[in-house]
């Protein structure tokens, strides 16, 4: 709890955003029936307390990163808790920003693994290899957002929970944005000011 209480008082305003959209997306997700509501509250819960022991452990993390993680999780709920503006599907998640080509969902999924490598490679700073720590883990954060998902889809029909396309379009962009992110922070550094490695050839290895 005291790393919680930490955690908060370094960045009071995200806290306090996080409260706010919890709060909004919970009521109207309820007042709607939304059954994924059961599923994000209890596993925002859990990756709060992810992101508080790696504060704790390996932090402290830098606020950009906390409130890329924030922005993600509240797009998160938004997307499974609020109605398709466009009426095509039961929730946000199915909203076409550009018809046919790119989803909320895609943005949604893209954005927060990139976020979340970013902050997994901040973690790993000092491993040696960062980046690419960043991107494994973060596949794997993605992988079992998706089991988690479909597995729900298991039990409960109206889930909309999309089929074994949409899983792999998510895991696609799991990729491309891990990918961007690594890209970034091999420019500019991994956040809080680590320089990333510089990943030397194997003929560099042998001479060295």
């Amino acid at each position: 709890m005291s790393a919680f209480l930490v955690l908060v008082k370094r960045v009071p305003a995200a806290a306090w955003f996080t409260a706010a959209y919890v709060t909004v997306l919970s009521i109207i997700g309820g007042a709607r029936h939304e059954p994924f509501l059961w599923v994000y509250l209890p596993a925002l819960v859990a990756c709060i307390g992810i992101v508080v022991f790696i504060d704790h452990r390996y932090g402290p993390i830098p606020t950009p990163l906390l409130w890329l993680l924030t922005i993600w999780a509240a797009l998160h709920l938004a997307g499974g808790l609020l109605p398709d503006p466009s009426g095509r599907k039961d929730i946000l998640y199915g909203f076409w920003l550009i018809d046919g080509v790119l989803r909320w969902d895609q943005v949604v999924h893209g954005f927060g693994i990139g976020a979340a490598t970013a902050t997994l490679a901040f973690a790993a700073r000092d491993s040696g290899r960062p980046l690419m720590w960043g991107f494994v883990l973060a596949q794997v954060v993605g992988a079992v957002n998706e089991t988690a998902e479909n597995v729900f889809a298991r039990f409960v029909a109206d889930s909309n929970v999309g089929d074994a396309v949409n899983t792999m379009w998510d895991l696609a962009w799991h990729v491309i944005g891990s990918t961007v992110a690594v890209l970034w922070m091999r420019r500019y550094g991994i956040p809080g000011g680590v320089q990333p490695e510089g990943y030397p050839s194997a003929m560099e290895e042998r001479a060295g």
